[in-house]
């Protein structure tokens, strides 16, 4: 059988997929696109709804893909639908998967987090320190832009990803809620880690925590900084943090 190759950056399917480079087009089809062997290996590996795999003719790998829908594409296509400098020669269209069942021990609350990379970043930290559920709030970076999910490196399939409002989520939680703050906060070196549940939750990169979120946090924990620095970066704190309080 001849294989089909998409050569026209103007096909119907091509500029469907190319709408997924926007949130409004990812929210309209509740889908987003993958890029690179290690993000489809992963979402072929930990069972995402996959709809379609998109590999540039004449691309060589080892994925197992039998059992799913291949679309072989021209190196121009290929570009076209790549939001990197090189496109990697595979790439992938994904389902947006319904929230699954909030798994409450550690929670990371992200409020207002604007900066792709940071968010990336700190959902990658998340799954590696035991966080299995993420929360952000609707005005934070969307969690699907290509850029959040290079940086996640394929944490999204990983673990429970929610959108809900910060003070929604905050006041649902049962256990201890802990912010971050630098007025009448506690050095995390000066109190035990909590039993129970625990909610982290951090604040946008310029001003931190809203005041209403602060009100609801149990306590407000800070990082003690020996050196000149004033503070540090949201991705980076919030690595320390969940280090600090990992399950």
């Amino acid at each position: 059988m001849v294989k089909e190759v998409i050569s026209s950056k103007d096909n119907t399917r091509i500029k469907n997929y190319r709408k997924l480079h926007t949130a409004k087009g990812r929210k309209k089809s509740n889908q987003f696109l993958i890029e690179g062997v290690h993000l489809v290996e992963e979402a072929v590996n930990y069972k995402q709804p996959v709809d379609t795999i998109i590999i540039e003719d004449g691309f060589k790998h080892d994925l197992n893909i039998d059992h799913f829908k291949v679309l072989y594409v021209s190196n121009d296509v290929m570009k076209s639908l790549s939001t990197l400098d090189t496109p990697p020669g595979i790439a992938a269209v994904v389902n947006q998967q319904a929230p699954g069942k909030i798994t409450y021990n550690r929670v990371l609350l992200l409020e207002d987090v604007q900066d792709p990379g940071n968010l990336g970043t700190l959902i990658r930290t998340a799954d590696a320190f035991g966080f299995k559920t993420v929360i952000v709030t609707p005005e934070s970076a969307d969690p699907y832009n290509p850029k959040v999910l290079r940086g996640a490196q394929g944490s999204h399939f990983h673990l429970n990803m929610l959108q809900r409002g910060a003070l929604e989520a905050a006041e649902s939680f049962k256990g201890i809620k802990i912010g971050t703050s630098l007025d009448d906060a506690v050095y995390i070196d000066d109190f035990n880690k909590p039993d129970g549940d625990i909610m982290l939750v951090l604040g946008n990169e310029g001003r931190g925590l809203t005041e209403r979120t602060k009100q609801l946090m149990d306590i407000n924990a800070k990082i003690s900084m020996p050196g000149m620095s004033e503070s540090l970066n949201v991705a980076i704190a919030g690595a320390i943090l969940m280090h600090h309080f990992k399950s």
